[in-house]
């Protein structure tokens, strides 16, 4: 077996996300989709509907009566911010391990997933794209592909780091250069393999490399800038952060400027410390806790 036939074998055996967020996130991808759908596809999930019920009542919220169900929830805090709050965390114990080949701690790839998440809604906002919580989902899972990853990377990346200095180029290239395929294919793979809508495929496997589309794709471009966005604000970087360019010719496709992006990045700042708290706050006592879950 190759390396590369090896790396996508290994594809197969990432668990694959639960059926409620698979059917949520299908939800979400329809426009004509109703508030009572939505809490239909997640009321019987029990663990996703007691961690969602204690998030909101935390003291971080502040709300002046007990919230008892989705609906309330959903009233209360709108639908958005709660379709966010669901996806946030299922996503936290896939994404919260160690990222080794990528000088990533516990926890670090879930923040920087969350900046992003954030990131993305924000620009689509400002470039018009309607669809947020399509956004939220693609940005969260934008950088999957490290987790299948992560021990190849490992494993070589003195390599890759040599390559990244001597060679001027990208650590998206020498991934490529030395694995045979990048994060961010292999992202790609296991979104189609997930059968998640094209949208979030496309999102993910090419939020490096916008260009490489023969038709640009505004939701590709919202998480290309949202993705270099976070690496420069810090959130969630590590070893690989420093080695990617963003691309001009996104920025001019939207009529962006730099303060567009600095007034973005002062709010994802924000919103992702916000993140932060919600999870990492004890439900009875308000304690600190750990913010990935165990």
């Amino acid at each position: 077996m190759t390396r590369v036939e090896e790396i996508l074998d290994q594809v197969g055996s990432l668990s694959p996300l639960p059926g409620t967020v698979l059917r949520l996130i299908h939800v979400i991808n329809d426009p004509q989709s109703t508030v009572d759908q939505i809490v239909e596809t997640i009321k019987y999930d029990q663990a996703v509907t007691s961690e969602m019920l204690r998030i909101v009542n935390s003291a971080f919220f502040g709300l002046t009566r007990e919230i008892q169900s989705l609906h309330d929830a959903m009233r209360c805090l709108g639908t958005v911010k709660v379709l966010q709050l669901v996806m946030a965390v299922h996503t936290n114990s896939l994404l919260c391990k160690p990222q080794k080949g990528y000088g990533m701690a516990p926890g670090i790839l879930w923040e920087h997933s969350v900046g992003v998440a954030i990131a993305s809604s924000l620009i689509g906002e400002r470039i018009g794209i309607a669809n947020r919580g399509l956004l939220f989902t693609a940005g969260l899972l934008h950088d999957v592909g490290k987790v299948i990853l992560n021990e190849y990377v490992a494993a070589e990346f003195g390599e890759i780091a040599r390559r990244v200095a001597e060679l001027k180029i990208s650590f998206l290239e020498a991934e490529k250069q030395v694995l045979g395929f990048a994060h961010d294919e292999v992202g790609g793979q296991i979104a189609e393999k997930w059968q998640l809508p094209e949208p979030i495929v496309l999102g993910i496997r090419y939020h490096h490399q916008p260009n490489a589309l023969d038709v640009p794709d505004t939701v590709v471009d919202a998480l290309h800038l949202a993705d270099c966005l976070c690496l420069l604000l810090g959130i969630g970087l590590g070893a690989d952060g420093l080695s990617y360019r963003a691309d001009e010719a996104v920025m001019e496709r939207h009529g962006l400027r730099e303060s567009d992006l600095e007034m973005i990045g002062a709010q994802v700042l924000m919103e992702v410390q916000r993140v932060e708290q919600l999870f990492g706050e004890h439900p009875s006592t308000g304690e600190s806790r750990e913010l990935c879950a165990t």
